[in-house]
């Protein structure tokens, strides 16, 4: 899970609660924000390195990712680490935002992965038009359950920039990841998908 400084003891609040998609959504203020943290969670009946080849598949994003304009890959030092440039589309009348974004994945020893991006700095926006975000983060935390099954969880924090109410941004963070992980339970079933091997990930054992 993310970390937002001065955070953690604040409680979550369950916004989006949906039992025939089997997604729920969370949200809590951040101390010093207007805008809030989200935490979204689902299970899907899939390989895990489906899901990883999915979520890596960057240049794909836009498809699934809900708000999600554009991301350009700028490079990949290596199989766990990736720079990209992403443009979020905004609700009119507000300019979209953009940011430069640093990713890095990990496995750990019981074979849970985890998928962390924050904003680095770069330089003028490759998107005309588009309001820099100073902030953003987010993270997904996947865990190999029996029965080939995943428990996924997505969480993220950004600051917008500019000037958008705070409704308009707050309703982004409602959106974006129950619009994200509806998506992703049926993109992940797809054939480039479905028997991907991804370099560096162990498969549970069966």
């Amino acid at each position: 899970m993310i970390r937002v400084s001065g955070a953690d003891e604040l409680p979550w609040s369950t916004v989006i609660d949906d039992p025939v998609q089997h997604i729920r959504v969370d949200v809590r203020q951040v101390p010093g924000q207007q805008v809030r943290e989200f935490r979204a969670h689902t299970r899907v009946q899939a390989r895990l390195s489906a899901l990883v080849a999915l979520i890596e598949d960057t240049e794909h994003l836009p498809a699934w990712m809900h708000r999600v304009r554009q991301v350009t890959v700028l490079s990949r030092p290596d199989a766990l680490h990736l720079h990209s440039y992403l443009v979020l589309a905004v609700p009119f009348p507000f300019h979209d935002r953009d940011v430069f974004m640093t990713t890095l994945l990990q496995q750990d020893a019981a074979g849970s992965v985890r998928i962390i991006s924050a904003a680095e700095e770069g330089g003028a926006g490759a998107c005309r038009g588009c309001v820099r975000m100073p902030q953003m983060r987010n993270e997904w935390i996947i865990k190999p359950l029996p029965g080939q099954w995943l428990d996924v969880t997505f969480s993220g924090f950004g600051v917008p920039g500019g000037v958008v109410p705070d409704w308009a941004t707050n309703l982004v963070v409602t959106d974006l990841p129950f619009g994200s992980l509806r998506n992703l339970s049926w993109q992940v079933h797809r054939h480039k998908y479905a028997q991907a091997i991804v370099e560096g990930i162990r498969e549970p054992q069966s």
